[in-house]
C-alpha cells in the first residue's frame, strides 16, 4: 500500500534555516581567507654563504701573463661579490718574473681578499724563502707593497740562528726583518747585529 502525504511547507522553519546558513557563510569565507600554502614568501638568501665550495683545489693567480702565485688547499670557499676566498690546509707558492720561487707560505687557514690583494694566514703559519724561515700563529701579507707583519710571537730562523720576538715587519723574501722584544739562540758575531 502506498501512502502519500501532503508536503507541508513551514515558513518558520525556512526562516531558521536561512539564519543558520547566513551564520555559517562568514565562517566559511573567513576560514577560506587563511594563508595558502602557495602564498608564502621565501626569505632572501643568506649572503654569508659562499658562492662556491671546492675540495682539493689548485688556483693559479696571474700577473701580466705570468704566474704570480699558486694556491693549493684541501678546501676553499669563494665569495664572488666581495672577491674573497677562505681556504683550509693551504700552501701558497710565489714566483718572480723569471718563474723562480720567491717564497712558500703554509697555514691551517687563510683569508684572501683578492680585491685588496691581501692575505691573512692563521694557525701553524710557516713562511719560507732562501733568506730564512718564519713561524707564527698569525701573519698578514699586504701583497701590494710586499709587506708581511704581525703583532703575534714570531720565530725567525736564518743561517742556523733563531730569533723570537713580536711586531714582525718583513717582506715575502725575508730579505730584512724587524722585531721587538727579541730573544735569540745561536752564536752571533758583534758586527752582525745592527743595534
Amino acid at each position: 500500500m502506498l501512502i502519500c502525504r501532503k508536503s507541508h511547507f513551514d515558513p518558520d522553519r525556512l526562516h531558521i534555516m536561512r539564519k543558520i546558513i547566513l551564520l555559517f557563510i562568514p565562517i566559511i569565507l573567513l576560514a577560506g581567507c587563511g594563508k595558502s600554502v602557495l602564498d608564502q614568501t621565501t626569505p632572501a638568501l643568506n649572503r654569508s654563504l659562499p658562492d662556491e665550495t671546492s675540495r682539493d683545489v689548485t688556483l693559479y693567480s696571474y700577473k701580466e701573463n705570468r704566474i704570480d702565485y699558486i694556491l693549493t688547499a684541501d678546501r676553499i670557499e669563494r665569495f664572488y661579490n666581495t672577491q674573497r676566498l677562505n681556504a683550509w690546509k693551504v700552501k701558497i707558492v710565489s714566483y718572480d718574473d723569471k718563474m723562480n720561487i720567491t717564497s712558500t707560505l703554509s697555514a691551517d687557514t687563510t683569508y684572501v681578499d683578492e680585491a685588496r690583494n691581501f692575505v691573512q694566514a692563521m694557525g701553524n703559519v710557516v713562511l719560507e724563502s732562501t733568506n730564512g724561515t718564519i713561524k707564527s700563529q698569525h701573519i698578514n701579507w699586504d701583497r701590494n707593497i710586499n709587506e708581511i707583519y704581525t703583532d703575534q710571537l714570531v720565530t725567525l730562523i736564518r743561517e742556523g740562528k733563531t730569533l723570537r720576538g713580536y711586531d714582525l715587519r718583513t717582506n715575502s723574501q725575508i730579505s730584512y726583518a724587524e722585531l721587538t722584544t727579541v730573544s735569540a739562540e745561536g752564536k752571533v758575531k758583534g758586527d752582525e747585529i745592527d743595534w
